[in-house]
């Protein structure tokens, strides 16, 4: 994330906002920072993240939500709970 953020600055002289879309599994994993230190330089990199699970419970809202992401979010959802279960994926 960070890499990424200062490669941006780095070719185009602008500060990017940088967020992170996390579509694993785990309840407990939530990034929000990256950091370094070595010989007492430090970096630091904070940025927001929202996790797709979360989205689980907010089935109905999702669907009635105009924004096309909507629709990537359910699909997300829908293969994570069908994972390994080659047979319901086409349902």
């Amino acid at each position: 994330m960070y890499i990424y953020n200062y490669r941006l600055f780095d070719r185009y002289r602008r500060h990017a906002a940088s967020f992170a879309v996390l579509g694993d599994t785990g309840k407990k994993w939530r990034p929000k920072t990256y950091k370094q230190e070595l010989w007492g330089c430090k970096v630091s990199f904070g940025f927001p993240a929202v996790k797709l699970s979360d989205y689980g419970k907010k089935w109905n809202s999702l669907r009635a939500d105009k924004n096309p992401f909507a629709v990537v979010v359910m699909a997300h959802l829908l293969t994570q709970k069908t994972a390994g279960d080659h047979d319901r994926r086409g349902e």
